[in-house]
């Protein structure tokens, strides 16, 4: 085979496999030594929507195909090259498809006659996938920056010497999480304090992954430490009101604040959490190694 030849796969989700109904929610492409790839937040979020209690297997099946093909990227340009009919047989992908009783399934490879760049394989996934996606930007937002830098003032430097800051929790570190998640900070006296910083003027498909993972990280928290005093648990989410009052995003900012689970606080506000976390006189509780 060529290495200019170039191939694509469509992935798609499968709610009920006896149907043979799917949805195509992301695209697998092969040129020269790399793969590329990239999935639909609008159509994981109709898929999340179709399989109901089994959401979060979205959620698992991205994040280990994105690895995958992270570590095929890694093999590729130091070896000879393999092609995406490899990839789709390799042990780890097959045994995804076969964990999740065949929801997973991908489209026989199609052939380019192409050099894929980014403005193509855009124009290729707007075509195929989602017609909505737009290019990520390169330089951060500004209101992003600044709802960083607050909250890096008025909290995390002042109690970065007492508990998890800025902490990327991964299964490794935390046995029974099936996800990485990175927390603001969260530390242990008797009881959880923590705070994630949520900025809601992102898309809604990105807050709303992020509160399901916290919410699934408290959950966790929870069955893993039971013998503490769980009803002065505190969790925070720092969050600015969106300004369109009609947005889904504030749709779901005026939920959380409504939710008991969780206090929802401005980022002018991050100060309250370092005080909560002095007064209680939390701590790290994880291994320090990590």
């Amino acid at each position: 085979m060529s290495i200019k030849e170039t191939f694509y796969t469509i992935i798609k989700i499968a709610p009920n496999p006896v149907s043979g109904d799917n949805l195509s929610i992301g695209l697998l492409l092969r040129d020269g030594n790399k793969f590329w790839l990239h999935f639909s937040d609008e159509k994981k979020s109709v898929a999340k929507r179709l399989l109901g209690s089994k959401e979060d297997a979205i959620d698992f099946i991205v994040k280990q195909i994105e690895q995958k093909v992270e570590e095929a990227n890694k093999y590729n340009s130091q070896n000879s090259l393999f092609d995406i009919k490899d990839f789709l047989t390799s042990d780890g992908v097959s045994h995804l498809n076969v964990y999740f009783n065949g929801i997973l399934r991908f489209s026989e490879p199609s052939f380019l006659n192409d050099t894929i760049t980014d403005d193509k394989f855009i124009k290729l996934f707007k075509l195929i996938i989602d017609k909505t996606y737009q290019k990520e930007k390169t330089q951060p937002d500004i209101k992003e920056t600044e709802f960083r830098n607050i909250i890096e003032t008025k909290l995390i430097k002042r109690v970065e010497t007492r508990v998890h800051t800025n902490i990327e929790l991964t299964p490794e570190k935390l046995p029974g999480l099936y996800y990485n998640f990175n927390v603001d900070c969260i530390g242990l006296n008797g009881a959880f304090i923590g705070a994630k910083a949520i900025s809601f003027h992102k898309k809604y498909e990105t807050i709303d992954k992020e509160l399901s993972h916290y919410f699934g990280l408290i959950s966790l928290l929870n069955l893993k430490y039971p013998d503490r005093k769980i009803k002065e648990d505190k969790y925070f989410v720092i969050g600015d009101e969106p300004i369109d009052a009609s947005s889904k995003e504030h749709k779901t900012w005026e939920n959380i604040r409504n939710n008991p689970a969780v206090t929802l606080i401005h980022s002018e506000q991050s100060d309250l959490v370092a005080e909560k976390i002095e007064i209680t006189k939390a701590k790290t509780f994880l291994p320090i190694s990590i």
